[in-house]
C-alpha cells in the first residue's frame, strides 16, 4: 500500500468534542478541553504518524452564528480559512443533538456539490467524512435516522459513529481518513505531535484551568500571554545562585480580563482561586517542558480586549 499524507480539517459547531477527538486520535493531549463552549480559539495542528501514512489534523474553533466580538469573528474566519488547506475534511456532530441548525449551516461551508449532476460526478472536490460523536450516550437506534439525514444533506465519503472519550471506533475512523488522502511522503518526523512551541501550549494549559475552575462570564473574558520563559528559579532575579540539581524554568504569564470584577473573581479570597489555577497548570506544564517550573501568574484588566484590534494582535489573534 502506498504511503499517504495530507491535511484533514476538523470542523463542527462548539462543544461537539473536536479537541477531545484530536487528543484521542493522537493518543496524547495537545489540545485543551473543557465542558464550556468555544474552548478552542486558534487552529491547532496535530500530527498522527502511522505505518501507512501521516495525517495532519487542523483542529478549528467551533463554527457558530452571530459572533458578537472581534475575537469571535476571528475564530470563525480561522475555521473557514482552514478549509482552503484541506486535502480532506472531518465534520463532527453530536449524537445526542442530532442535526441542529448550526450543523446544517456548517454543511453549507463544505465543498460545493452539483446536485443536478450525474451520480458519478456528485463527489465533492475535497472528500468529507462525518463522525457522529458521543455515540455511546444514546440508543443505537437513534443514530440510524441521523445517518439517513446525513445522506440527504451531503454526499459524505463515509459516516462513522464514534466515542472520542471512550475511544470507540477510532481505528476505523483513522483508516477511513487515510483512504481519502493523497499519496505522498511524511512532512514531519514520526515523533512530532504538533508544530506549536511549548510556551504556546503552556499558555493554553493555563487558560484551560481557568475554564475549569471559574464560571459565568470569566472563562470567555480570559486571555493568557506568556511574558517570560527562561531557565532560572525566581531567586536568580535577585542575584542568588540557583540550588544544585535539575534546572528550573521560570515562567511568567499574564491573565488578561476585561473588568475589575473579573479580576477579583480570578484572584479569589486571599489569592486562593489563582493559586488553585496555578497549581493545576504547573503540573501539566512541567510534563510538557520536561522540567520543574516556577509559575508566576499575574492578572491584568485589559478593557474590552475581545473587541480591541490592537490588543487582539498583541495576543496573537488577527484583528
Amino acid at each position: 500500500m502506498a504511503h499517504r499524507c495530507g491535511t484533514v480539517v476538523i470542523l463542527g459547531k462548539p462543544n461537539v468534542g473536536k479537541s477531545t477527538l484530536l487528543n484521542a486520535l493522537l493518543e496524547q493531549k495537545i489540545a485543551i478541553v473543557s465542558p464550556k463552549p468555544e474552548t478552542t480559539r486558534k487552529r491547532m495542528l496535530g500530527i498522527l504518524t502511522l505505518p501507512e501514512g501521516q495525517i495532519l489534523f487542523l483542529d478549528t474553533p467551533g463554527v457558530h452564528r452571530g459572533p458578537k466580538t472581534l475575537l469571535a469573528k476571528h475564530q470563525i474566519q480561522s475555521a473557514r480559512s482552514a478549509l482552503s488547506e484541506a486535502d480532506g475534511i472531518l465534520m463532527v456532530i453530536q449524537s445526542s443533538d442530532g442535526w441542529g441548525d448550526e450543523d446544517r449551516q456548517i454543511v453549507k461551508l463544505l465543498p460545493r456539490v452539483d446536485r443536478g449532476a450525474a451520480p458519478s460526478e456528485k463527489a465533492p472536490t475535497v472528500p468529507v467524512i462525518l463522525a457522529i460523536n458521543k455515540a455511546d450516550r444514546v440508543n443505537k437506534r437513534l443514530i440510524l435516522p441521523q445517518i439517513e439525514e446525513a445522506g440527504k444533506l451531503y454526499p459524505f465519503r463515509e459516516i462513522v459513529p464514534i466515542s472520542a472519550t471512550r475511544g470507540e471506533n477510532l481505528k476505523p475512523l483513522k483508516e477511513a481518513l487515510l483512504r481519502m488522502l493523497p499519496e505522498g511522503p511524511p512532512l514531519y518526523p514520526a515523533n512530532q505531535l504538533t508544530d506549536q512551541p511549548v510556551r504556546e501550549l503552556a499558555a493554553e494549559v493555563i487558560r484551560e484551568k481557568v475554564l475549569l475552575f471559574t464560571h459565568e462570564e470569566v472563562p470567555h473574558a480570559i486571555a493568557v500571554q506568556i511574558e517570560e520563559w527562561r531557565t532560572g528559579a525566581p531567586s536568580q532575579r535577585e542575584g542568588t545562585p540557583e540550588p544544585a540539581g535539575k534546572k528550573h524554568l521560570y515562567v511568567r504569564a499574564t491573565l488578561h480580563v476585561e473588568r475589575d470584577s473579573q479580576k477579583g473573581i480570578l484572584i479569589g479570597k486571599g489569592g486562593q482561586a489563582l493559586k488553585r489555577i496555578g497549581q493545576a497548570a504547573r503540573k501539566e506544564i512541567e510534563h510538557l517542558a520536561g522540567s520543574p517550573i516556577y509559575l508566576d501568574l499575574w492578572v491584568k484588566v485589559s478593557q474590552n480586549w475581545r473587541k480591541d484590534p490592537k490588543i487582539l494582535r498583541n495576543l496573537g489573534y488577527s484583528g
